[in-house]
């Protein structure tokens, strides 16, 4: 038997849940990767000079995404070494891990990789992984600054401002705060990120406020969509355009059913249910209340 009055309070409770917002799942320069130099020894461990080796190495901090250099330098002339991030922690080098090359003596040994996985990982030498480990930390980056130019483009420096601009890379579902300088004497910039690849700012779309020469910006963006996409001025944007790579799930594109209106249809069948308990409940009442 139907019974409006349970069905208004499961559609509500449903309402409430849908209505609930979802809980949201060294910096790089202009030019060349950051870099760090380490030196390694079998008995001693890791060290950024040959004076500071030991055992656990040095904490190495990361931006996601973004390549890094390391210089690897032997200190036993005849001992061979590796460098890898050792992500499932079971001492071996496996697909997927990022691994130098081995080297021995002083060389240095040059190793550029882009780490791709978020969060804390230990780094190792596969051949003396009990004394040759550390921290290093894949951290997603949270600030930025860039300097724009109507001719010339965007640039993590007011002396690297090029097009296109500094290619960038984010976490999505983070908030990231952006500052904006111009070094031109445009009236306005702005910066945003094109979801849908038509050159222009469109509702949904991560866009700050104008800025210029005197009134720089600084403002926070929420990014909420995976994948890759073009940031752009929408003033000048033959210009002042780059790419900008969001890492996580990508959101669904192309034809067939749109996912992002099933919410709505739900909110609109739930409240249906709620209009006709709430008739259905008055029409009861008065039934009771009349002489019989």
């Amino acid at each position: 038997m139907f019974h409006p009055l349970r069905a208004a309070a499961v559609a509500a409770v449903l309402l409430c849940m849908l209505l609930l917002p979802g809980s949201s799942p060294a910096s790089a320069a202009d030019g060349d990767p950051p870099a760090f130099t380490l030196y390694g020894d079998g008995a001693r461990g890791w060290g950024l000079n040959s004076t500071s080796i030991q055992s656990p190495g040095p904490t190495l901090t990361v931006y996601l995404g973004y390549p890094v250099t390391i210089a690897l330098v032997g200190i036993e002339p005849a001992v061979t070494h590796n460098w890898f991030i050792d992500y499932n922690g079971n001492n071996q080098t496996d697909p997927g891990e990022n691994k130098s090359q081995d080297f021995l003596g002083p060389g240095p040994a040059l190793f550029t990789f882009i780490p791709e996985r978020e969060g804390n990982a230990t780094y190792k030498c596969q051949y003396h992984f009990n004394m040759m480990f550390g921290t290093i930390r894949v951290v997603a980056q949270m600030n930025v600054t860039l300097y724009a130019d109507a001719g010339l483009g965007w640039g993590l420096t007011n002396k690297t401002v090029r097009s296109p601009g500094p290619p960038l890379v984010f976490l999505t579902g983070t908030n990231v705060t952006f500052t904006l300088i111009a070094v031109d004497s445009s009236i306005a910039h702005d910066f945003f990120i094109d979801y849908n690849a038509d050159q222009i700012p469109s509702v949904g779309e991560p866009k700050t406020a104008d800025f210029n020469k005197t009134n720089p910006l600084t403002q926070k963006l929420h990014l909420d969509r995976a994948g890759n996409f073009t940031y752009y001025c929408e003033y000048h944007s033959g210009t002042m355009r780059g790419n900008v790579l969001i890492l996580g799930v990508p959101t669904p594109t192309g034809e067939g059913f749109n996912v992002d209106l099933i919410p709505g249809i739900m909110l609109i069948a739930l409240g249906g249910v709620l209009i006709f308990a709430a008739v259905y409940h008055i029409r009861a009442v008065r039934a009771a209340k009349r002489p019989k």
